[in-house]
């Protein structure tokens, strides 16, 4: 007992300096015409690619007349769309306008410049052994705070999974618009078509924020498919990928597939590597010069039997 207060003194200590470290990191922000809350509704949009007002008050926490206040400004100031649903004319989407997405732009620069200047004076050891602590903090407590859940698919996570797929490969990896075409025939085909006997999708879920998905799809002739997979940057090395992958290969053999594929891009190394823990092997690969300049795809397969 006596070192679990020694520890929770400790845990205290590092919280005070905490507090005083995102403080510092606020000031670029707080420099800014935002404040730290619209920064974050900003950022929030920007990541979703288009959204609902509902959806980010929901995971920002953020009361819906506040939030209500915060986008009627942001439209003023021509910071933000809103567009109506195809699907339902009662649901209208929000997305950065080119002037919003320059703001955006300039609060991650000034966020960066923070930061770079906080870590300019640790050589190369001192620094990963920070980047190591912060991901065992990470990965040690994000259960207890912000317990993940891994759940089926509904309807309404259509527009999280069209609108991730559509914008995180491009941010990340720089795929090119025919690529962000690609995934709005296939997502919502898969949505329309699901055979749910034989078919499926589940959605990673952290504090009831959606941070990932992964499906399997039947290509026939006891073979399935596995697509879809995606993860949040920020709710990587928590081994929420790996949960995926491995509740997506149980529904195989429970449904009685045989054989899994699965077609990927060469630079998703952290997805690849999880692959091959679980038994994939790479079979063929080809350039797509159409997804973008050296974009190489990969096929990898999987017997169960």
């Amino acid at each position: 007992m006596k070192d679990q207060k020694n520890a929770v003194s400790k845990i205290r200590s590092f919280n005070r300096f905490y507090t005083q470290l995102t403080g510092l990191l606020s000031r670029s922000i707080l420099n800014s015409s935002f404040s730290l809350t619209e920064a974050r509704v900003l950022l929030e949009i920007s990541r979703m690619d288009r959204c609902t007002a509902n959806e980010l008050g929901a995971r920002l926490s953020v009361d819906r007349s506040y939030m209500s206040r915060i986008l009627k400004r942001f439209e003023r100031d021509g910071l933000i769309v809103r567009e109506k649903s195809e699907r339902d004319n009662r649901i209208h989407y929000i997305s950065l306008t080119e002037q919003g997405n320059k703001a955006m732009r300039e609060l991650n620069r000034a966020s960066d410049s923070r930061i770079s200047e906080m870590i300019r004076n640790l050589n190369e050891e001192e620094l990963q052994a920070v980047l190591d602590s912060m991901s065992v903090i990470r990965k040690e407590f994000s259960e207890t705070v912000c317990p993940a859940e891994i759940r089926r698919f509904r309807d309404s996570d259509l527009d999280y999974v069209l609108s991730r797929h559509k914008s995180l490969y491009v941010e990340e990896y720089g795929l090119s618009s025919l690529f962000a075409g690609y995934v709005e025939q296939i997502i919502p085909g898969f949505f329309l078509h699901c055979d749910r006997q034989r078919e499926s999708m589940w959605i990673a879920e952290i504090g009831g924020r959606p941070v990932g998905s992964i499906a399997i799809a039947d290509a026939g002739k006891d073979t399935a498919q596995l697509r879809f997979f995606l993860l949040e940057p920020f709710a990587r090395g928590m081994g929420l990928g790996g949960k995926l992958i491995d509740g997506a290969l149980e529904f195989c053999r429970k449904t009685g597939y045989r054989h899994v594929y699965l077609e990927t891009i060469s630079d998703l190394k952290t997805a690849r590597g999880i692959y091959q823990s679980r038994g994939f092997i790479s079979t063929a690969t080809r350039e797509n010069p159409e997804w973008g300049n050296d974009v190489v795809e990969e096929r990898w397969d999987l017997d169960l039997s």
